[in-house]
């Protein structure tokens, strides 16, 4: 297995062994580890990115200020990926999302464990928790008999989805993304919603609820001040038949199981992609950017790219708009993911 990286790089979160950034797909330094096992999930952070693996171990490279990369704190920051420890040491991660400085893990044993940093309750951790320099439990779901089936976050809000439909949500409130509550919410609260939640797509100002793609329900949490983007005046009153869906700071994306997709949201970088966009098999939003997989196996990327993170070439304002790269990946391509201004393709290799 190969995962490459392109995009930011200021703080080594790429994990390809310096801090430049670079506009075309570069392999990233692996352990033997993780090269032996299989990526399921990219998580970014601002500086910062998860990798979690099939096995359930989790890998980290970048910023590790205040403990966000949840590695020793004596390590400021990292260029390659390194395992991650947790505690029990036997827990299995079943999920990761990252916040801008911060870090949540959901396990196996029932338990969601937050590191790092964050000014608005991002943590979860209570009260005025603004740091958690190693991984913290949050809380123990094991009591509730529900484990973790889908998370989400954006810069500073988190969002969990329980196997009972249930949503739990913390952090920023401030637009509404995290429904009627608080500006600052420190600890998980519920939230109800009228239908069982299966998926979330977390933008920095809303975040969105879906339902089983057979029932179509679909709920918009913000932007409560000025929808700048049209967000809730162009969200479908039904989204049926939905495979996957993804959310950019400012835009919402669902690929159906027929590979065609529907944008709306933010698009004066593009971000919403060409009006003939392809069949696609895959899709990872990133902070203003979006990265896809064909139904021929061609990896694509459209929107903002002024770190290097949509390939080459970009217009004179860094943006890849009305149209799309094609990134030479050699190799059956597993997994994508898109971060803040970073792009990640996981291949077999040549």
């Amino acid at each position: 297995m190969i995962i490459y990286g392109l995009g930011s790089n200021g703080s080594g979160q790429l994990g390809i062994g310096h801090h430049d950034d670079v506009s075309s797909p570069t392999p990233l330094i692996l352990p033997q580890s993780l090269k032996d096992d299989e990526i399921v999930n990219i998580a970014s952070g601002g500086n910062h990115t998860l990798f979690l693996s099939k096995s359930g171990s989790v890998y980290s490279t970048g910023d590790n200020e205040d403990g966000r990369c949840a590695l020793d704190p004596s390590i400021p920051q990292t260029t390659t990926a390194q395992p991650v420890r947790l505690s029990p040491p036997s827990s299995k991660v079943l999920h990761c999302t990252s916040t801008w400085s911060g870090s949540i893990f959901a396990t196996d044993d029932g338990l969601l464990v937050s590191c790092g940093s964050g000014s608005k309750g991002e943590l979860g951790l209570g009260p005025n928790r603004v740091a958690a320099p190693a991984p913290e439990l949050i809380t123990d779901l094991a009591s509730i008999h529900c484990q973790v089936v889908h998370m989400d976050a954006s810069m500073a809000h988190v969002v969990v989805v329980l196997s009972d439909g249930s949503v739990f949500v913390w952090g920023n409130g401030k637009n509404g993304q995290i429904g009627d509550a608080a500006e600052v919410v420190w600890s998980p609260r519920r939230l109800v919603v009228p239908f069982a939640v299966v998926r979330v797509a977390c933008g920095k100002d809303f975040t969105c609820l879906l339902s089983d793609p057979a029932r179509g329900e679909i709920m918009l949490m913000g932007p409560n001040k000025r929808d700048r983007f049209d967000i809730k005046t162009s969200i479908p009153k039904r989204l049926d038949d939905w495979d996957h869906v993804a959310a950019t700071w400012g835009s919402i994306f669902a690929k159906d199981k027929a590979g065609a997709i529907r944008a709306w949201g933010r698009n004066d970088r593009g971000q919403l992609g060409p009006a003939d966009i392809e069949i696609l098999s895959k899709i990872a939003a990133g902070s203003e950017h979006v990265l896809a997989q064909t139904a021929k196996g061609q990896v694509i990327v459209w929107g903002w790219g002024e770190h290097g993170n949509c390939g080459m070439p970009v217009d004179e304002q860094k943006d890849v708009k009305g149209r799309f790269n094609v990134l030479d990946i050699p190799g059956h391509v597993l997994t994508i993911g898109a971060g803040c201004a970073t792009s990640f393709i996981v291949s077999e290799g040549s």
